[in-house]
């Protein structure tokens, strides 16, 4: 692999991981959250914050499938991020700093989609 094929794995990584910062801080900011079940809270934070280092690790393996797993990451991540801010916008309860992360996620995710879709879609770089 090149240099610059190596350099779209390695940026998705480093997204993945800001995915990964960006949750955490999200998480700080928000009450604490009751869930139903010890297994609910496993699932969703599992979901929170070790899927984006799933991936971001899988990312960095640098083959092509793992580019489109990324791109499948992103789109489900840059669709829950729409529909929060939807939800945050109409309530009007949230704060701004949490409004922000929101749109820092939704701008994450959507890079992640763009140079995911375009690792998988550039061959001659495999």
């Amino acid at each position: 692999m090149t240099n610059a094929g190596t350099l779209l794995p390695r940026l998705m990584g480093m997204l993945c991981f800001g995915l990964f910062v960006s949750a955490a801080a999200f998480d700080g900011l928000q009450p604490e959250n009751t869930f139903a079940s010890d297994l609910h809270r496993t699932i969703w934070y599992g979901f929170q914050f070790g899927l984006p280092l799933l991936v971001g690790g899988i990312c960095l393996i640098g083959q092509r499938w793992s580019a489109m797993a990324g791109v499948m990451y992103g789109t489900i991540g840059l669709a829950l991020d729409i529909a929060t801010c939807v939800q945050s916008m109409t309530s009007g309860t949230d704060s701004l700093h949490i409004v922000g992360l929101i749109f820092l996620t939704a701008f994450l995710n959507f890079l992640l989609i763009v140079i995911g879709g375009r690792q998988v879609l550039t061959v001659s770089q495999f």
